[in-house]
């Protein structure tokens, strides 16, 4: 809602240099791929515990932002590293007591370790 004024005025700045054909086959493919990948996160979820899908989007994480500096070259500065680290390392402490709430609730003991 924050950029509904503008959308017209930037819609119209893409179509002008890349075409409405463009600008709407891309957001067909992005639906497709947000929707492909809510699937394969379910699919995943429904074959491995809540602690290993937990480790595995944490580290799903630490893949994208490693991806976006090699690939677009994004400045990595200390302050950055020192920032994605407590937010990677808050979201993995979060997922895992989360899922093992979740298990203690359910009556499934926790996995010691």
């Amino acid at each position: 809602l924050y950029e509904l004024p503008i959308f017209a005025q930037e819609w119209a700045k893409v179509c002008a240099s890349h075409g409405s054909d463009w600008m709407l086959k891309e957001m067909f493919l992005n639906g497709v791929y947000f929707y492909s990948y809510n699937e394969v996160a379910f699919f995943t979820l429904s074959q491995v515990s809540p602690v290993t899908h937990a480790i595995g989007n944490t580290l799903k994480r630490v893949a994208i932002i490693f991806t976006t500096v090699l690939v677009f070259k994004n400045p990595v500065s200390q302050l950055s590293v020192i920032g994605s680290t407590i937010a990677i390392t808050g979201a993995l402490i979060y997922s895992l007591v989360r899922a093992r709430e979740k298990q203690a609730e359910k009556g499934v003991p926790a996995a010691s370790g």
